[in-house]
Formats: C-alpha cells, sequence, structure tokens
C-alpha cells in the first residue's frame, strides 16, 4: 500500500518538472521529497525520474504510472468531500493563519464555550497556502487569515488592518520612543519569525537602510520570539495584535506595511453559513471593536 503523502510528492514533481518547485508546492524540504521519491522508486521497483541540472523528466514507468496516481488521487479527495458531507451541521471547519495570536484564539474558545450555542468547532491551524489550499478542496468551510489583493474569488469579508511593529524589552534603551528608526538597531540582535508572511518585506527594508542584524533567534514560534523580547537577549518584528504583555511595541519610522486580517470563502453557501455561526460571530466582534 502506497502512503498517500508520496503520491503527493510524485504528482508535485511531474506537474512542475523541478524538485525545488515541487518541495515548495506540498511545504516539505527538498530533501524530505527527494527522500520520498526515492522511497516510492524502491516500494513500485522502478524509476520514474531521469534527473539532470537542468530538468526532471518522467521516465517510461513514470508516464504510467502518473495516469494511475492521478485518478487514485482524485478517488482519495472525492471519499474526503463525500465524508465532509455527512458530517454534523453544526459543525464549523475554519482555517486559522499560525501567526494569529495564540490568546486570541484561546479567547474565542472560551467565549464560544460560554455561549453553550450547540455548534462544534474543528480549527485547522496553518500556512496561507495550507489553508487556502484546504479551502480549495472543500476541507474547511471559512478561512481566517491574511487577505490579499489575489484573493477576490474567496469573497473576502475584511475585518481589521495592522501594522508591523518592532517589539522591544520593556528596559530597552528606545522603549519609550513613540517611534524609532532601523539604523538605531543596527547593534541589537534580532528574534527572527521565519514563518512570518511580511519577512521579504522587512528584510527588503532593513538591507535597504544598511541594517543587516545579528540573529539571537530563529523560529516558527511567536510565543518564543516574546519569551526573548522578554529576557532582554533581542527584539523583534510583529503584528501589532501580539501587543499584550510588558514588551513595548514600536513603530517603526518609514515601514508602512500594514497586513489585512478577514474572512475567505469559497462560495456564497459558506458566506451565509458565517454569518449564522456563533464562533464566527465572536472573531467578527473582536476585529470590529480594535
Amino acid at each position: 500500500m502506497i502512503d498517500q503523502y508520496l503520491l503527493r510528492y510524485f504528482l508535485a514533481v511531474a506537474e512542475t518538472g523541478n524538485f525545488s518547485r515541487a518541495a515548495r508546492r506540498v511545504s516539505v524540504t527538498q530533501p524530505t521529497l527527494s527522500a520520498g521519491i526515492a522511497k516510492l522508486e524502491r516500494e513500485l521497483g522502478a524509476r520514474l525520474f531521469d534527473r539532470d541540472r537542468q530538468r526532471v523528466a518522467l521516465t517510461a514507468a513514470g508516464s504510467r504510472f502518473l495516469m494511475r496516481a492521478r485518478r487514485i488521487a482524485a478517488e482519495y479527495e472525492h471519499a474526503l468531500v463525500e465524508l465532509s458531507e455527512v458530517t454534523d451541521p453544526t459543525l464549523l471547519r475554519i482555517g486559522v493563519l499560525n501567526t494569529i495570536p495564540t490568546r486570541l484564539v484561546e479567547g474565542w474558545l472560551g467565549a464560544h464555550r460560554a455561549l453553550g450555542s450547540g455548534e462544534a468547532v474543528e480549527i485547522l491551524d496553518g500556512s496561507e497556502r495550507d489553508i487556502a489550499e484546504r479551502l480549495d478542496r472543500g476541507r474547511i468551510d471559512v478561512a481566517l487569515t491574511v487577505v490579499r489583493p489575489h484573493h477576490a474569488r474567496y469573497l473576502p469579508n475584511v475585518l481589521a488592518r495592522e501594522r508591523y511593529m518592532m517589539v522591544l524589552p520593556p528596559d530597552h534603551r528606545l522603549a519609550g520612543e513613540s517611534e524609532v528608526q532601523a539604523e538605531q538597531l543596527a547593534r541589537d540582535r534580532m528574534a527572527l519569525r521565519r514563518h512570518c508572511e511580511a519577512l521579504p518585506e522587512i528584510n527588503r527594508f532593513f538591507v535597504a537602510r544598511g541594517v543587516r542584524p545579528r540573529f539571537v533567534l530563529k523560529t516558527t514560534s511567536d510565543e518564543r520570539v516574546l519569551a526573548v523580547v522578554r529576557s532582554g537577549m533581542g527584539i523583534g518584528m510583529m503584528p501589532e495584535s501580539f501587543a499584550a504583555g510588558p514588551e513595548r511595541f514600536v513603530p517603526v519610522r518609514d515601514f508602512e506595511l500594514v497586513r489585512e486580517i478577514g474572512l475567505l470563502h469559497a462560495c456564497e453557501a459558506q458566506v451565509e453559513q458565517a454569518r449564522g455561526s456563533p464562533f464566527v460571530g465572536l472573531v467578527t466582534a473582536h476585529y470590529r471593536g480594535m
């Protein structure tokens, strides 16, 4: 029996013709994807791809397997859709961007439980790409995520706009300022949020000003970034919705980037479901009240 993830790896390589692009599509590292393809080839007893520096091409065996792999993948997705159609009608499946503060999700869940509405909530925590793919496949009913211009097809409902700000320890020399300049932070060590959706823009901003930060931490954990800042060992850059503790959130001069947080829906029926959802009502009320 072939694992489903190996089929995903194979189809990604076959459709992109490149291991690096395929790895990005399925959200794994290239070594992980390569190891998966090698495992699949061992299980099938056949080489599926011819590889050289310029391209990756299907072998004759790979071409034959491609048709069956697509059929298997399609049947698997159909089965998932059929299963989702028989779920409890009171169930809300919501994708929540992993850079939404955990304390907000905790607050919404606590308030939702207190309502006693009878609505069941299933949360998928993931990246922008993960959530969009699940929405496309009908695996979630609504997404709470960053809204971008190309999301128009998802019937977006923008709830709030928030700035990215510098996070400083309470006793930092600039903690009392109303704003800071990138150049003032050249000597500080930074805690890097590797999963930040604005990371490319932040990097370009600092490099353009001749600032190449030294890092004290590189992580996908927002809580760990805040812990480093509270310890006084470094600074970070985060959306302002993370401001809740003793850390100082200070705007960076000339850095105007903001992110729009909102709900995405794949169809009108999902829009109507969200309107009647007590959990979505709590989320909406929070952002409208900011």
